[in-house]
């Protein structure tokens, strides 16, 4: 049985493992230069917004605040690692030595929450969050994590040499590695709209502010005025869409987030990246330029749909007015304006521009095809491929060179100049995202590999997940050609919860089912520790499989089970993939 039949990556949000072949990129001195200009907001700094309130920046990509109350703090994310987070909490330790009373997460990105497990170990604290954060961290885990644990390797440059990495445009790198260790503790308290609260005298109102992600809250300290905004402003234009892959962001909520700032007026905004900002008035007019911005490309997104216009000529038309570009809180070091005018588009309408060509395309190979064709044959577009990279035209390179490869991957002679092309565009990019995303396919094109990713979740972490989370993970591997014959029930009993499922094989479909059926085909009893730590590889599949007992069949029936779940492997950007 092939080990990687059994193997699910659900654990991998925005975690990459550091391959050992590295960029030798030099990058643009414009384009280094201006995102250097950003390493002051990124500085590893505990700041003092106020006595008691401190903002601990610089140890990750995001930061970690602490409030000192009367006989217990108060912490807000917890960063996105235990390394990471065993550290900022010994400096907050050198501030005070108080138990921890609540932790609250601002929102469910793993940047804010899987250092949690660092914070709890003098006692339980609370732990407050909107009552959609567990949900969706539970839905990430086990649908689209390995291909946005890619995505998220790209855009984060975790394979490039440090000298390609000046920053990642909201923070001081994602320094994910093999060795990185997670945990998560869920929430213990969660609310819909607004919940005050009181920690060691320290009275805070938690307000659900949808922006970044539907479950983002703002937390209001009012007796020092002091506003805690989590990722709905940083000091980059907002990531309205992130490359990385999410559901749709609505702009409309994000923006009239941000007007209960303006409500609230602040003395002291805290974010969770980069530095506080204090003074009411500069907030006031900092915020004003941002949900602005927000809205602008919100509006002029549906000014142009209801108009007709395709996304692609919505991209060229909407552009922020000049005194929006020139405010250093909007600046397109991570966000970008065309990429949120493209996610209006299909947040509003689907992904049906509206051009009748769209509803049955041809396929990409044909269409390469049909342009090689065009062209005169291979040689020419080669040829004209070639002239467009001495005359700099890069990303016309970028789209000829796609066009060869697809046509016929055998044709070698496009895929430097792909490369070149992919790097130069990435050293001239001062979109931090979109540089490291073009560097990390340029190295995964010439080093003929696809930008895998690992994750160590911490044993405490993965018995913190439903059994039925995993099961649902796992039945998204199922290979139809191998189970489209098959009409089988799998039951498990997992003897430590005292919960049961049963799995029905059905001709290419593999159904959860709660309980256990007389008609079962197999039953397997087995604990639920050992089931989540076999599948990411914590514990050896092998050994672990000897310890499950059958109730019903044997260990060879259910290894041919197991057989039929095997992920597909994930293909290079330019790779055709094999029919299913």
């Amino acid at each position: 049985m092939k080990v990687k039949s059994l193997i699910l990556c659900f654990f991998l949000i925005l975690l990459a493992y550091c391959h050992s072949t590295k960029s030798k990129t030099a990058l643009n001195d414009s384009s280094h230069v201006h995102l250097e200009e950003f390493n002051t907001e990124f500085e590893k700094k505990i700041y003092e917004v106020a006595p008691g309130v401190y903002s601990a920046v610089g140890y990750g990509i995001a930061n970690s605040i602490l409030v000192v109350g009367k006989d217990g703090l108060v912490i807000i994310d917890t960063l996105d690692e235990l390394k990471a987070s065993k550290q900022v909490l010994e400096d907050f330790r050198k501030i005070s030595s108080l138990p921890i009373k609540a932790i609250i997460y601002t929102h469910s990105h793993p940047d804010h929450i899987f250092g949690s497990g660092s914070f709890v170990t003098d006692g339980s604290p609370e732990v407050y969050a909107h009552e959609s954060l567990l949900p969706t961290v539970q839905k990430l885990a086990s649908e689209t994590t390995p291909i946005i644990g890619t995505r998220s390797a790209r855009m984060f440059g975790n394979y490039l040499e440090k000298s390609d990495l000046v920053n990642v445009g909201i923070g001081p790198y994602q320094g994910y590695n093999a060795d990185t260790k997670l945990d998560f503790v869920p929430p213990t308290k969660t609310f819909l709209d607004t919940l005050d609260i009181e920690v060691s005298g320290i009275k805070l109102k938690l307000i659900h502010a949808p922006g970044e992600t539907d479950d983002q809250i703002y937390i209001y300290h009012p007796e020092k005025n002091i506003l805690f905004v989590g990722d709905n402003i940083y000091k980059a234009f907002p990531n309205l869409y992130t490359i990385r892959g999410t559901w749709f962001r609505s702009l409309k909520h994000w923006y009239e987030s941000l007007d209960i700032i303006r409500k609230l007026k602040p003395e002291h905004l805290v974010p969770s990246h980069g530095k506080p900002i204090s003074g009411k008035s500069n907030i006031y007019d900092i915020v004003t330029d941002y949900r602005d911005a927000v809205q602008f490309v919100h509006d002029q997104s549906l000014r142009g749909i209801n108009s007709g216009y395709h996304p692609d000529d919505l991209v060229e038309l909407i552009q922020l007015p000049e005194h929006l570009k020139k405010s250093p809180y909007l600046k397109e070091i991570y966000g970008k304006v065309s990429w949120s005018v493209r996610s209006a588009f299909t947040g509003n309408l689907g992904w049906f521009s509206g051009d009748a060509a769209e509803l049955h395309p041809l396929d990409r190979k044909v269409y390469a095809d049909l342009i090689v064709d065009l062209a005169g044959g291979s040689e020419n577009l080669l040829k004209y491929t070639k002239s467009k990279l001495q005359s700099k035209e890069y990303q016309t390179v970028l789209t000829l060179s796609g066009y060869l490869l697809r046509h016929d991957p055998k044709l070698t002679d496009a895929i430097p100049l792909r490369i070149e092309a992919l790097e130069k565009l990435g050293a001239s990019e001062s979109n931090a995202n979109a540089k490291h995303y073009y560097l990390t396919e340029a190295l995964e094109l010439r080093n003929r590999f696809v930008a895998k990713i690992k994750v160590r979740p911490s044993p405490e972490l993965l018995r913190r997940y439903p059994v039925k989370v995993i099961l649902s993970s796992f039945v998204t591997n199922l290979d139809p050609k191998l189970s489209i014959e098959t009409d089988e029930k799998v039951g498990f009993v997992f003897f430590d919860t005292k919960e049961s499922y049963t799995i029905h094989l059905r001709k290419g479909i593999a159904e959860v089912i709660p309980g256990l059926f007389e008609d079962t085909n197999l039953i397997v009893e087995l604990n639920s520790q050992d089931w989540k730590e076999m599948l990411t590889r914590l514990k050896s599949p092998a050994a672990t499989l000897l310890k499950f007992r059958f109730k019903k069949g044997n260990l060879l029936s259910f290894t041919q089970f197991l057989k039929k779940f095997s992920p597909k492997e994930q293909i290079l950007t330019l790779q055709i993939p094999t029919s299913q």
